[in-house]
């Protein structure tokens, strides 16, 4: 716990005015700005300095806010994007970056500006190199970093997008501005971590350290006393619906807390509700967490999961299968018998981490009914991709009517299918619910990539026939796809496999076949293509 006497005002200015902060001196700069004085626009995506969406401008250098902390400010000067619309020159930055489509999704756009303007402090006329070098430390996932780079060097030339709407006929070829773009570029737009209330309670989730773990609680009536901070806790017995989620109804197969048995590492089993405190005390709760783990056998690999003595994740999927998908037609056997030219091979594909640089966040409350002798609505909002789908899930899991649910979706900071999945919508509310407060929750980095889904790594093995006259005799497609330990979008990957196997292509002869395998991976998920790209190999 810090050191209530080590807690100092540090005096500094921030966007040109004077500012007192009182907090432990080693705060994270990029905490401060956001919960102490507001300054939402400054984002947070790893809190390792790896994505440099939090990159601000000290004494006019850029750099990481969640790397420098409070303690070091004393007397010195910190620029958030919010300080761009004072000048000219900012101003003229940010209209570039809504004619040239810098900012899409939009979360690391105030990065992206805070370092392209102090490339510009430096050269009012900069080389590709020399954006290329100053932008280097800030990831994007949407854009490419083109339209970003062009955006930097045509920042000094004045001319700002029309906001009206084309005239009839001639739209095409027109730029427009983003309906959204404005707030985007002002730092101005709404996030998962942006709109929680002054004072909401904080969640922090309990996950497995196993691939594969039998787990207990021993005393949580103890833990929850001994810290005036801890507000509830909450496991699967607190869940008043049905303990199953996804995205496919009749193969809803993950639970919001693992029950009695984790099933991948980074499984959810257990959340606290706390008063808002620092990281480094929320890291002491989860370290004290009263369960007791033993682990077990797990499996990795489909070919091992295969195995007649492989432990079974489902008992109601013998085998590990989850589903096969099949497209075929004409005599294979017949066609490739002896085509002009024949060729096979096996590829692989691992799984592949969606990497959007805004981790899952939200927040929710509980309001009033419009109809006052009803239950209240709660309502959730959250980072999402599928808001309708979070909606219909959350209902089922916390019991109630779907009119009582709300899911109102913030801007998305990158998804690329990644967010269509349900994650922290039926935390939030089951903690709004339970403690009838607001509530917050925040993804760490680590725990995004452990606990959410993936792309489906791919074991692939095809033979292709052609004819002397250049057409396709047949193709044999078998691949396995590793679904991981839940169902989530697996038997749409693995009946759509089979359908795109072959390409645009028409073939006297065709056999695609398709497995979904479960092993105790994270989950495998959408994640553009679902599927396409491997089978496209």
């Amino acid at each position: 716990m810090p050191d209530e006497q080590a807690i100092q005002p540090v005096n500094l200015r921030v966007n040109g005015s004077p500012v007192s902060i009182q907090v432990d001196p080693l705060t994270r700069l990029s905490h401060a700005l956001r919960e102490e004085l507001q300054l939402t626009g400054t984002k947070v995506g790893c809190d390792a300095g790896d994505c440099g969406a939090c990159t601000v401008l000290l004494d006019g250098d850029p750099v990481c806010a969640c790397l420098v902390p409070v303690g070091r400010l004393q007397g010195r000067s910190v620029a958030t994007v919010e300080s761009l619309s004072q000048s000219e020159e900012g101003r003229s930055l940010q209209d570039s970056f809504l004619r040239n489509g810098g900012a899409q999704c939009g979360f690391c756009t105030p990065g992206m500006l805070m370092a392209a303007s102090a490339i510009l402090a430096r050269s009012t006329q900069p080389t590709s190199e020399e954006i290329c070098d100053g932008l280097g430390g800030v990831l994007c996932r949407c854009t490419g970093y083109r339209p970003i780079i062009n955006s930097v060097a045509d920042a000094n030339r004045s001319e700002v997008l029309d906001p009206t709407e084309p005239s009839p006929g001639k739209s095409v070829g027109v730029s427009i501005p983003r309906v959204d773009g404005q707030q985007k570029i002002n730092g101005l737009d709404v996030f998962g971590d942006d709109g929680a209330p002054n004072g909401a309670l904080e969640v922090t989730v309990i996950r497995s350290p196993f691939h594969c773990a039998d787990f207990r609680f021993e005393g949580l009536d103890a833990f929850m006393s001994s810290s005036e901070d801890v507000v509830a806790v909450l496991i699967a017995e607190d869940v008043p619906g049905v303990n199953r989620f996804g995205v496919i109804g009749p193969m809803a197969d993950q639970p919001i807390f693992a029950e009695t048995t984790a099933r991948f590492l980074g499984e959810a089993v257990a959340a606290v509700v706390t008063k808002p405190m620092a990281p480094a005390l929320r890291q002491v709760l989860i370290e004290d967490f009263p369960v007791r783990w033993v682990e077990q056998q797990f499996v990795l690999e489909p070919a091992d999961a295969l195995q007649p003595d492989a432990p079974q994740l489902h008992p109601e999927r013998p085998g590990n299968v989850l589903i096969e998908g099949l497209v075929q037609h004409g005599n294979l056997d017949d066609a490739l018998a002896s085509p002009a030219a024949l060729a096979s091979g096996d590829f692989s594909t691992a799984y592949v981490e969606h990497a959007y640089i805004e981790p899952e966040a939200g927040w929710a409350e509980l309001l009033e009914h419009p109809d006052a002798e009803r239950e209240p609505v709660i309502s959730i909002h959250v980072t999402t991709q599928a808001p309708f789908m979070d909606l219909l899930d959350t209902a089922s899991l916390l019991g109630v009517d779907p009119s009582r649910v709300v899911i109102r979706p913030t801007s998305c900071g990158g998804g690329f299918g990644g967010k269509l999945d349900v994650s922290i919508q039926p935390i939030l509310g089951l903690a709004a619910l339970k403690t009838k407060t607001p509530v917050r929750l925040v993804y760490t980095r680590t725990e995004s990539m452990s606990s959410t889904t993936k792309r489906h790594p791919a074991t692939i093995r095809a033979t292709l026939g052609a004819n002397q006259d250049g057409s396709l005799a047949g193709l044999d497609f078998s691949g396995t796809f590793n679904t991981g330990a839940y169902a989530s979008w697996g038997p749409t990957v693995a009946n759509r496999v089979p359908i795109h196997a072959g390409g645009p292509y028409v073939y006297e002869a065709y056999r695609a076949r398709s497995t979904a395998v479960h092993t105790n991976g994270p989950p495998s998920g959408a994640f553009r293509g679902f599927g396409v790209p491997q089978s496209a190999i």
